[in-house]
């Protein structure tokens, strides 16, 4: 039986930008349309990658769900788990920054087809059969109770079939606030083996305080004090931390620790003019498992890890498109923009 298949649960959206790179919605009279949502750029990835997987979502039964099926399987993620129905699709709406203004997302996603589905049994059953990896993000609890309902029941089996649950906090204050997640997360933190997370996640959600710094050392420094914050209440046998320095909008220090073994890794950071702010902490999260199932040494997890979180940053879109061999050579070598000829 072939395993290393990994399953992911959340919702996939239609992802809306003025059609001009940093404009507002105000000014724009024209949109650019693709797909994304954290678990599916996830899956996207790791699919895009070499790895089989597997999506688990509801999408309408019309041209919108048909196509954002057809996006995913354009990376050869399995969708014979997604369920049509009639509805309507979740939207998010993206306005790029530039200099020191921030960008901005509007969400349009409430009572989507996705946050009303309750998924079967039998779903979970045949999808965690033969597989190694469960993967969520704390978007998806966010958006219903029966999303958490879906959460609790699917751990509950992958448990009994011996898949690691990969959980991304992925805090996102506009859907709730901290006080809800942390109660939701307090369930099913217990049965987490791989936590992907940032220090301002868990300042929101654990209560862990620090003071902020524009220092990238310290910064890495301060990731790993929030480590051992939450180790002091709950365990992992990874943590995955990013580390992101915003200098402004579009000039930003990235990075990452991996905490494993009781050690601490430290890969390469990057110092990096941004496309595209969204989705480089879903490639980091790809190629921490990527690099995990392939069993690279520790130092080489966090570096090929750090390297998905910056390629995918400068380029449009939500997912990580660069393959393997690319990004090894990106994470080995000390670019600066020359072309490759």
């Amino acid at each position: 039986m072939i395993k290393n298949n990994i399953v992911a649960y959340g919702e996939i959206l239609l992802r809306l930008t003025p059609f001009n790179h940093g404009d507002l919605i105000d000014q724009s009279s024209a949109l650019n349309m693709s797909f994304a949502g954290a678990e599916s750029n996830i899956i996207s990835s790791l699919s895009n990658l070499g790895h089989r997987t597997t999506m688990i979502t509801s999408l309408p039964n019309n041209s919108l769900g048909k196509s954002a099926c057809r996006f995913l399987k354009s990376f050869g993620v399995n969708t014979d788990y997604i369920r049509f129905k009639d509805g309507r699709i979740g939207s998010y709406y993206i306005e790029h920054g530039a200099s020191k203004r921030g960008g901005k997302v509007i969400y349009d996603r409430l009572d989507s087809c996705f946050s009303s589905e309750n998924i079967a049994e039998s779903i979970w059953i045949k999808a965690f059969k033969d597989s190694d990896f469960y993967v969520l993000t704390g978007i998806t609890p966010a958006l219903s109770k029966e999303c958490q309902k879906n959460i609790l029941n699917s751990i509950k089996i992958a448990k009994l079939n011996n898949v690691k649950i990969v959980f991304d906090l992925n805090y996102r204050r506009n859907l709730w606030s901290g006080n809800e997640a942390l109660k939701f997360f307090s369930k099913i933190i217990s049965d987490v083996d791989i936590l992907i997370a940032n220090i301002g996640s868990i300042s929101d959600v654990f209560g862990f305080n620090y003071k902020n710094s524009t220092d990238f050392k310290e910064l890495e420094s301060i990731s790993q004090s929030a480590c051992e914050y939450i180790l002091n209440k709950h365990s992992f046998d990874v943590i995955g931390m990013t580390i992101r320095n915003q200098l402004h909008a579009t000039h930003n220090q990235l990075g990452g620790v991996l905490r494993i073994n009781e050690k601490y890794y430290y890969g390469r950071s990057y110092d990096l003019e941004i496309i595209d702010r969204v989705g480089g902490g879903d490639a980091f999260v790809s190629g921490l498992l990527h690099g995990l199932i392939n069993s690279y040494k520790n130092n080489q997890i966090i570096n090929f890890a750090n390297a998905c979180f910056a390629l995918t940053q400068t380029i449009k879109g939500d997912i990580n498109y660069f393959e393997e061999d690319e990004i090894i050579d990106f994470s080995s070598k000390n670019y600066s923009g020359h072309i490759k000829r």
